[in-house]
């Protein structure tokens, strides 16, 4: 049974944050917090409390999926309690890890942000040069919570297009979208994280009803503003992508044997589609990628041929998942 209540900030949502991060870290016990938030090409892995100050979750750069590195991370730890700091298609990409039976295992704490959005790698870096600190460039991500984050077009596609940006189905989410953070955040918790241990003033949702419902409106609102993103990227591009999973196939086989994509995306690190006797990739592990794809975009930011894989992907996933549309 999951508990959702407003927590406090007094104008400082990223240290109520950091304290609500901690206070889970106590709670369940945990060794090692894994973040890879402050734009490393490898995860971090912090020892105590104290340096969750140093992470800000909210940092508008992504160059990695956190869900790849998590079984490696348990494996070389087998007697440790870990940690996951994680962005919403991070837990996505983790929840089909697990339903792949790559993740069995109690150690692990996930505990999941609200995304506002990430920057391509060389446009992020001109806007904090442009701010004058990656700080000033964060908080202004989060400054602007409260109206779904900053203008979405200047972002990388995947982003713009997410299917949600929305903190879920992790041990503990944190909720700021809709919500004016310098005076609340919304915190979930699965475990019943009690909000005694936050040391701040916490109160159930149920009781601020109008907050709840200004947030269900943002989020619906973003919702449909990436849905008619999707489309509108589809249909600028209609005549050069493939438009089903037999045409990707056949894609791929443009690339030759660069698999720059599939290394990249972390729900191949362990099962990359493989090639069947014509040298063509597998169509049935294609479609099942296709399928489990979690938004991330990390498959498109790797391509070495700066193709908009995430807009092919997500056009050909809402095909095989929608109940309507024939999989043939």
């Amino acid at each position: 049974m999951s508990e959702s209540y407003f927590v406090e900030t007094h104008g400082d949502p990223l240290g109520v944050i950091h304290h609500v991060i901690a206070a889970a870290w106590g709670e369940y016990d945990i060794d090692k917090l894994m973040v890879l938030m402050n734009g490393g090409s490898q995860p971090d892995l912090i020892d105590a409390p104290d340096q969750i100050a140093n992470v800000n979750p909210f940092r508008p750069l992504m160059t990695k999926n956190a869900a790849k590195y998590i079984p490696g991370v348990l494996a070389e730890h087998p007697d440790l309690r870990i940690g996951a700091l994680l962005r919403p298609c991070e837990m996505r990409a983790l929840r089909e890890k697990r339903n792949r039976g790559e993740i069995q295992d109690d150690r692990l704490l996930t505990i999941c942000v609200d995304c506002l959005g990430t920057y391509p790698a060389d446009e992020y870096q001109w806007r904090a040069e442009r701010k004058g600190s990656k700080e000033q460039l964060a908080w202004e991500s989060l400054h602007f919570a409260r109206q779904g984050g900053i203008a979405a077009y200047r972002f990388r596609s995947a982003c713009q297009a997410c299917r949600t940006p929305v903190s879920s189905g992790a041990d503990v989410n944190i909720g700021v979208i809709g919500l004016p953070v310098r005076q609340k955040i919304m915190v979930e918790s699965s475990r019943s994280l009690s909000p005694g241990k936050f040391s701040l003033n916490t109160a159930d949702v149920g009781q601020d009803q109008g907050m709840l419902e200004q947030r269900d409106y943002i989020i619906a609102r973003l919702l449909q503003r990436s849905s008619n993103t999707r489309q509108r990227l589809a249909d600028n591009l209609d005549s050069i992508l493939p438009r089903d999973v037999d045409a990707l196939v056949k894609q791929f086989e443009t690339c030759g044997d660069c698999r720059e994509c599939f290394d990249s995306c972390p729900l191949c690190a362990a099962d990359y589609p493989s090639r069947i006797e014509s040298g063509l990739y597998d169509r049935e592990q294609v479609k099942q990628w296709m399928i489990s794809c979690a938004g991330c975009g990390m498959c498109e930011q790797a391509c070495p041929n700066h193709l908009p894989l995430a807009t092919i992907f997500n056009q050909i996933r809402e095909q095989l998942i929608d109940p309507l549309e024939p999989i043939h």
